[in-house]
C-alpha cells in the first residue's frame, strides 16, 4: 500500500519546469504571453498617437479633399479619372496615418518580444488540423484555459459596454447642444469626446489585460509542471545511468589497479611502514629526470604490493617517514617530489650497493 501510494505520487505533476524542459518547449513554440497585453499597449500606443498627429492627421485629410475636389472641373468624368482621384485620395490618407500605423507596430511587436523574447518558428505558421476538429474545440472549451478565455470576454464586454454607457451618459447633455455651433465647432467636439471615451475604454482594458498576463504566467507554470520520476528520467539522459557510470568508474579503478600491480616487478625498490604503506619507485638514469612512483598502497593493498614485490625480487627498505610522505605526497604514475629527491636517492644508493655486493 505504501509502495503504491509513493509511486501515485511521484507520478503527480507538482515540480516546476527545469531549465532543459523549458528550452525544449520554447523551441516548440510553447512559451507564456498575452495577446490582451500586446492589444491593449498597442490601442494605448494608438490613442497616444492620435492625440499627437491627430491634428496634422485631420489637416492632411483636408487639404487632399480640398485639392481633389478643386480638380473636378479639369478632370476627364470617366471611369479613369474618377479611380485615379480616388486612388490619390486614399494615398495621401494613408501617408498621413503612416506615422501612426508605424508607432502601434512598433509598441505591439516590442511588447510580443518583451513577453517571449526572439522565437520564431515556421511550423507555427503552418496551419494546424486538429484545431479544427470539433472534438479538440469542445475539450479545449471545458478546459481551466477555456473557462478563462470566456470569463476574459464575458468581463471585456462588460468593460466596454459599461464604460461606454457610463461616457455617452456623462457626455448627455453636451450632446443636445453640439448642433448650435459650426461645422468645426461640432467636429472638434466629437473628436474631444470620442478621445474621452477611447481613453477609459483603453484604461479598462489594460486592467483587463494585466490580469490575463498574470493568468497566462500562472496557467504556463501549472500546464509544464513535471513529476519526480520525470526530472529523475532528465537527469539520467542529461548525466546518464548512474548504475553505469558507477559500473565504469569501477571497471577503470580494476584497470588502473592491474597496471600498478604489473609495474611492482619493474621497481627498482619497495619502500614499507613496515606495514601500513607501500611504495614502489623505480628510476633510470638515461629517461629519467627523477624517481617514479609505479604502485602505492595502504593496509590490505601494501600487503598485495609487498607480496609481489618480495616474490619478483624488489628490494624492501624500511623508512617510515619517507614511506608515508611518498604515499601522501606522489601520485602512481609521477616523480617524487623535489623535497624528497635527497631521502630517496640515499635510499636507491643503498640499494644499488647492496646489488654491487651481491
Amino acid at each position: 500500500m505504501l509502495a503504491f501510494t509513493l509511486q501515485r505520487f511521484a507520478g503527480e505533476k507538482t515540480e516546476r519546469a527545469t531549465p532543459q524542459r523549458r528550452r525544449e518547449l520554447r523551441q516548440k513554440g510553447r512559451v507564456s504571453r498575452s495577446v490582451e497585453l500586446t492589444s491593449a499597449l498597442t490601442l494605448a500606443a494608438l490613442l497616444a498617437g492620435l492625440r499627437v498627429f491627430g491634428p496634422r492627421i485631420w489637416g492632411g485629410w483636408i487639404d487632399t479633399l480640398q485639392q481633389q475636389l478643386g480638380n473636378l472641373g479639369t478632370m476627364p468624368s470617366t471611369i479613369t479619372g474618377i479611380s485615379g482621384m480616388l486612388a490619390g485620395i486614399v494615398w495621401q490618407a494613408a501617408l498621413t496615418l503612416a506615422p501612426l500605423l508605424v508607432l502601434g507596430a512598433m509598441v505591439g511587436i516590442t511588447t510580443a518580444f518583451a513577453q517571449v523574447g526572439p522565437v520564431f518558428l515556421l511550423k507555427q505558421v503552418i496551419p494546424d488540423w486538429q484545431r479544427v476538429n470539433p472534438l479538440s474545440g469542445l475539450q479545449r472549451l471545458w478546459s481551466l484555459r477555456g473557462l478563462a478565455e470566456g470569463v476574459k470576454s464575458l468581463l471585456k464586454l462588460v468593460a466596454v459596454g459599461g464604460v461606454a454607457y457610463w461616457s455617452v451618459r456623462g457626455d448627455a447633455p453636451r450632446l443636445m447642444t453640439l448642433g448650435q455651433g459650426g461645422v468645426a465647432e461640432l467636429t472638434a467636439q466629437l473628436a474631444e469626446m470620442a478621445f474621452r471615451i477611447g481613453l477609459a475604454l483603453t484604461a479598462a482594458l489594460l486592467m483587463l489585460a494585466f490580469l490575463d498576463f498574470l493568468f497566462q504566467r500562472f496557467d504556463f507554470e501549472r500546464s509544464i509542471r513535471m513529476s519526480t520520476e520525470e526530472i529523475r528520467q532528465e537527469m539520467k539522459n542529461q548525466e546518464g545511468d548512474p548504475l553505469i557510470k558507477s559500473q565504469l568508474r569501477q571497471r577503470g579503478r580494476a584497470f588502473a589497479m592491474r597496471r600498478m600491480m604489473q609495474e611492482v616487478p619493474k621497481a627498482d625498490v619497495l619502500v614499507t611502514n613496515p606495514t601500513h604503506f607501500a611504495v614502489a619507485l623505480r628510476y633510470d638514469a638515461q629517461r629519467m629526470a627523477a624517481p617514479m612512483v609505479v604502485a602505492k598502497g595502504q593496509n590490505e593493498l601494501a600487503w598485495r604490493i609487498r607480496t609481489l614485490a618480495d616474490k619478483a625480487g624488489v628490494p624492501r627498505v624500511e623508512n617510515r617517514p619517507l614511506a608515508q610522505s611518498l604515499y601522501r605526497t606522489a601520485s602512481v604514475g609521477s616523480q617524487i617530489p623535489q623535497e624528497l629527491f635527497h631521502a630517496v636517492a640515499e635510499v636507491l644508493a643503498y640499494v644499488y650497493q647492496q646489488r654491487k655486493g651481491k
